[in-house]
């Protein structure tokens, strides 16, 4: 009662030809396991390099110098630069653009009727 068939208690010999084959796939499978894990921990580890990319910041301390009796309306920030609204000395609506690491004024557009053609 405890005794497998014959035909599961022992496997006859493959050829050899089919022996190679066998091994081939074996071989084929390792190395695609392989390359697999490969691509998984390089993914994970983008992953955690891109979340601690996240969380570095650097502080930067700049000082924006606005002309003289200007009346900031709005502020609006980009990756590189901050884009100041408002009112200057004679009333006229002002965009200032300043540089986002030095705190330099890199433009400044003055906002008006354009002139009619005529």
């Amino acid at each position: 009662m405890n005794q497998l068939p014959p035909e599961l208690a022992e496997e006859a010999p493959l050829d050899p030809a089919a022996e190679r084959v066998r091994r081939k796939m074996v071989r084929l499978l390792a190395v695609s396991i392989g390359i697999m894990f490969v691509g998984i921990f390089a993914v994970l580890a983008a992953i955690v390099w891109q979340m601690g990319e996240a969380t570095r910041t650097t502080l930067v301390d700049a000082r924006i110098a606005l002309p003289d009796a200007f009346a900031i309306a709005e502020t609006d920030l980009s990756a590189d630069a901050i884009m100041v609204r408002g009112t200057g000395v004679d009333g006229a609506m002002m965009l200032l653009v300043f540089d986002r690491a030095t705190g330099e004024m890199t433009a400044r557009y003055t906002l008006g009727a354009a002139p009619s053609e005529r």
